[in-house]
């Protein structure tokens, strides 16, 4: 298509500004001209009457890494979504030590975290980001470098401190992900094995990523080392390192519910001392993790390094057992009375399990199962972890309202989905979070139209400018011309998100059109299956 016509819109243009009418000219991919009754001929003409006009929207924090490849995108597209920043929570699929991968069983770990099987066949960032310009992806991408898939390959799964030769090979294998077009680094301190890593050596690591300008995204100690402790050694990385930084999906769990705006007191001061400090969150009370999140340490952990197939070992034995399975219980306990608030049997409804292909718990919470059994619902945790491993996770309903309207209307916060792009060929098989299905549209539908906690123009600039600003994607995240012509319209009066926690896989509605690098993805709420998206890579 040589050119297109968006005519009689209300413009948002991302900045934050209130809406005007303009009509904008797409040319070979790009914003060519926005002004008041453009008359050039245009292959095609898109009437906007009654409909806002925006910048496409920016997923900040995703697990697409492997889903990419397998999905048409129906999911985001229909929330508006035109990019996802993948590589988060210290996992990426590059780079990979081939070797260690299958030592350490790498790709079952990503298959937990991502809910995709990715074959872990690429060893540097192009190979893998050529592979999406070669096969064609739905959406946009833009990668950051996992410390945790440095980490396992240069020392494993090795719970010590590297020595200063293997730190060097950590910053080497950066060094190279940045050069081919990573645009930052990201760690999942509360997972293996960036659980193992001290906060000297992300420091170390974050140097190397502010000497390329990039971005340190984390998944903090939030769930062992509280929101408090967790901000401040945040803090402390991006202050010693002089680096800019995303705390991700920033909210408290179980215990730490509350203090949320402590937390975000000490983000503000950190940037009044000039740190270049955000946060995103999603907007549903909840989070999704490995089922293991609910399990002793101990019982995953061998003898110094992650060890899952011990670990179902070890939940065997709680079968023939007694003493050893009333201290199992007894830890779970108070896991789920800190993480979850459980305080009687029937909480154990706020863990929804997920294991693909097995109806036996796939879908239904702890408490189900364990009416169906009879028998105690941390027992229904453990027959899941003993029959599918780290396949196994689990919808975790851990939060509050509450503190979510702090986090989600801060000047400071941004917003990320933690889901990913997702095959809707799976939605028999595989139980995702709705925040998958609903994360942008909720915002626009619940908390911009019904509850008017945020105005129109300032939930798109967090969607969009916001977060291209923080990325350093320089022609995105604007209505500009000159600019990429990623661009979303859609009914403010009928935009509204609809998966829900017993049907996550319902998609939203009100997003009439998406268009991605100038072409039609979604039309009048209809796909197209484009796969116009493209790998973006930093320019360093």
């Amino acid at each position: 298509m040589e050119n297109l016509l968006i005519k009689n819109g209300h413009i948002i243009d991302g900045t934050g500004n209130p809406w005007f009418k303009a009509d904008i000219l797409i040319e070979n991919q790009k914003i060519s001209q926005i002004s008041t009754e453009i008359s050039e001929h245009a292959d095609k003409i898109i009437d906007a009457k009654g409909l806002i006009v925006c910048p496409g929207f920016i997923d900040i924090h995703t697990h697409s890494d492997a889903s990419l490849m397998v999905s048409n995108g129906e999911n985001v597209l229909t929330q508006g979504v035109t990019t996802h920043v993948i590589g988060n929570c210290g996992f990426s699929l590059t780079p990979a030590d081939i070797k260690k991968v299958k030592e350490f069983k790498l790709e079952e770990r990503l298959s937990a975290l991502t809910g995709v099987r990715g074959e872990l066949r690429f060893e540097r960032l192009d190979q893998y980001l050529d592979e999406f310009q070669e096969i064609g992806i739905a959406i946009n991408a833009v990668p950051l470098t996992g410390h945790s898939t440095i980490r396992l390959s240069v020392l494993g799964l090795e719970t010590r401190a590297p020595s200063d030769s293997e730190l060097r090979n950590m910053k080497n294998l950066l060094v190279s992900e940045l050069k081919l077009g990573s645009f930052g680094m990201s760690t999942g301190l509360d997972y293996p094995p960036g659980s193992f890593a001290k906060t000297d050596e992300i420091i170390e690591l974050c140097k190397v990523v502010a000497k390329y300008n990039g971005l340190y995204s984390t998944h903090f100690r939030g769930l062992f080392g509280g929101l408090l402790g967790a901000t401040r050694e945040t803090i402390k990385i991006g202050e010693e390192a002089n680096c800019k930084v995303e705390i991700s999906h920033y909210k408290p769990f179980g215990f730490y519910r509350g203090n949320i705006r402590k937390a975000v007191k000490k983000v503000e001061q950190a940037r009044l001392r000039g740190l270049d400090i955000t946060f995103d969150v999603f907007p549903q009370a909840s989070n999704s993790t490995f089922l293991y999140a609910m399990a002793p340490p101990w019982i995953y952990m061998g003898k110094g390094e992650l060890d899952p197939d011990g670990a179902r070992e070890r939940f065997k034995k709680t079968k023939t057992d007694e003493e050893f399975r009333k201290q199992v219980l007894l830890e779970m306990g108070q896991l789920g009375s800190s993480f979850l608030k459980i305080k009687k049997p029937e909480d154990w409804n706020k863990v929804i399990i997920s294991t693909p292909g097995d109806p036996r718990f796939h879908g239904k919470s702890a408490y189900e199962i364990a009416q169906e059994q009879n028998y105690d619902p941390r027992e229904a945790i453990i027959d899941a972890l003993i029959n599918h491993g780290m396949k196994a996770s689990g919808v975790f309903l851990s939060m509050t309202e509450e503190d979510n309207r702090v986090t989600l209307t801060h000047p400071l916060g941004m917003y990320g989905s933690d889901g990913m792009v997702f095959p809707l060929q799976d939605k028999e098989q595989r139980f995702p979070n709705p925040y998958c299905f609903g994360t942008f549209t909720q915002v626009l539908g619940k908390y911009v139209r019904e509850e008017k906690l945020l105005t129109l123009q300032e939930a798109i600039r967090k969607m969009t400018s916001f977060p291209a600003q923080k990325l350093g994607l320089k022609d995105r995240g604007l209505l500009r011309e000159g600019f990429w012509a990623d661009i979303t319209i859609f009914d403010k009066d009928r935009v509204i998100d609809k998966a829900t926690y017993k049907n996550p896989t319902i998609l939203s509605e009100g997003i009439e059109y998406v268009l991605i690098n100038g072409t039609i993805a979604l039309e009048k709420g209809k796909f197209t299956y484009s796969k116009s998206g493209i790998p973006i890579r930093k320019q360093v």
